[in-house]
C-alpha cells in the first residue's frame, strides 16, 4: 500500500515538473521572439525626448493654478513699493494699496467679497494672493485709521473704522483696461439693487493661543472683505448684515464680473474722514463716530473737496461722487512677455 501511494506522488511531481518547464519554455520562447522582432512596451514620450514648446503649451493648457497665473499677469503698479512676495504694494503718495487676485466665484450666497487663497473661495467673488494681516498693514501704512469690529451682545453694534473705495482693475479678452468700482459687483439677492455702501476698515484683531502664547490675525483666516458681518473681519460693510446661511443678504452681480479664474489687481484707497456719505448708501448711520475721525487731508484740499462737489459714475457714489480718484490703465501694466506678443 505505502508502494502504490508513493508511485502515485512521484507520478504527480513529474507531470507538474513538465507543465512548469512547458510554461517556462512557452514564456521564453516569447520574449526571444520579442527581441527577435525588435518590438518593445511603449515608453511615454516624455521619458524619450523633451516635450516640444506646443507639447508644453498644451501641457500648461489642461490646468494652471489661478495664483500662478496672477502672479504673471501684471508688472508691478509704477511707483509703487512692494511690502510682500505675494503681489501687494502701497503708493504712499497717493494714499493707495495694490494687491493680486482672481475671479473666483460669479454665481451663489455671498459672505465674502475677498478672501485670501485657500480659505473662502467658495463664497466670495475674489480671491487674493496676499493674507489679510498684510493687508492691514498696508492700509496703516499708507495712513488709514482702524476702527472696531462688530459687536453683537448685548447689542448690535454695527463695525467702525475709515471707509475704503475698493476698486477692481484687469484687462478684458482683448487686452482693454476695464476697472469697477467693486460695490457694484455686488447685489442684493431680493432686491438685485448693487451695493451702495463703502466698506469700513474694521480691523479684526488677535487671538493668543493658550498653549504656546503665539498670536494670530483672526482675519488670516479668511475674513479679508466681508458682505456679511464677522467679528474678525478685516474690513466690514458698516450696516446689519447677518451670516447666517439661509439669511445671505448678498449675492454676485453675476453680468458685471468677467470669467472665473481671471487675474484681477484690487486697488484700496481710505476715502477722506470729512468725506460726505452718498444718500444712496445701503444705511444713513455709515459715518464713523467722533473718535474715529482724525483728519487724514490738509485743510486745504477738504475745503476744494466741499466746495467742489463732481459726479463720478464710476465711484459709486451717484449724488455726490466725492472721495478718491478712480485709477487708470497705469497701473496695470500687462507682463513684459504679454505685451511683446502683442
Amino acid at each position: 500500500m505505502a508502494t502504490f501511494r508513493y508511485l502515485i506522488l512521484l507520478t504527480t511531481l513529474c507531470l507538474l515538473g513538465i507543465k512548469t518547464t512547458s510554461a517556462q519554455e512557452n514564456n521564453s520562447s516569447s520574449v526571444e521572439g520579442n527581441e527577435q522582432s525588435g518590438r518593445e512596451l511603449p515608453k511615454p514620450k516624455s521619458l524619450i525626448t523633451p516635450l516640444t514648446d506646443d507639447e508644453k503649451a498644451q501641457t500648461e493648457a489642461i490646468y494652471v493654478p489661478p495664483e500662478e497665473k496672477v502672479q504673471a499677469a501684471f508688472e508691478p503698479p509704477p511707483q509703487a513699493k512692494s511690502i510682500s512676495q505675494r503681489n501687494l504694494w502701497v503708493d504712499l503718495k497717493q494714499k493707495r494699496v495694490y494687491l493680486d487676485g482672481f475671479v473666483t466665484m460669479r454665481e451663489g450666497p455671498l459672505e465674502m467679497f475677498a478672501c485670501p487663497v485657500g480659505s473662502k473661495e467658495h463664497e466670495s467673488i475674489i480671491a487674493t494672493l496676499a493674507q489679510p494681516s498684510e493687508v492691514h498693514a498696508a492700509l496703516l501704512a499708507i495712513g488709514g485709521r482702524a476702527g472696531t469690529p462688530v459687536q453683537f451682545l448685548p447689542d448690535f453694534v454695527p463695525a467702525t473704522g475709515q471707509r475704503i473705495r475698493v476698486w477692481i482693475c484687469y484687462r478684458d479678452p482683448k487686452g482693454q483696461f476695464q476697472v469697477a468700482d467693486a460695490k457694484t459687483w455686488v447685489q442684493n439677492s431680493k432686491t438685485k439693487k448693487t451695493l451702495q455702501t463703502d466698506w469700513v476698515f474694521s480691523g479684526s484683531g488677535f487671538w493668543k493661543d493658550p498653549n504656546d502664547g503665539r498670536e494670530y490675525y483672526r482675519a488670516d483666516g479668511g475674513d479679508m472683505i466681508c458682505v456679511s458681518n464677522f467679528s474678525t473681519a478685516m474690513m466690514d460693510l458698516p450696516i446689519a448684515s447677518s451670516a447666517e446661511a439661509n439669511s445671505l443678504q448678498f449675492s454676485p452681480n453675476t453680468s458685471a464680473i468677467p470669467e472665473r479664474g481671471t487675474a484681477i489687481r484690487m486697488v484700496l484707497a481710505p476715502i477722506p474722514i470729512d468725506t460726505p456719505v452718498s444718500s444712496g448708501s445701503d444705511s444713513g448711520k455709515e459715518e464713523p463716530s467722533d473718535e474715529t475721525k482724525p483728519s487724514l487731508e490738509p485743510k486745504g484740499n477738504q475745503e476744494n473737496a466741499k466746495k467742489e462737489p463732481t459726479a463720478n459714475s464710476q465711484s459709486g457714489d451717484k449724488e455726490i461722487g466725492l472721495g478718491p480718484k478712480p485709477p487708470t490703465s497705469e497701473i496695470l501694466p500687462p507682463a513684459k512677455k504679454q505685451a511683446t506678443d502683442n
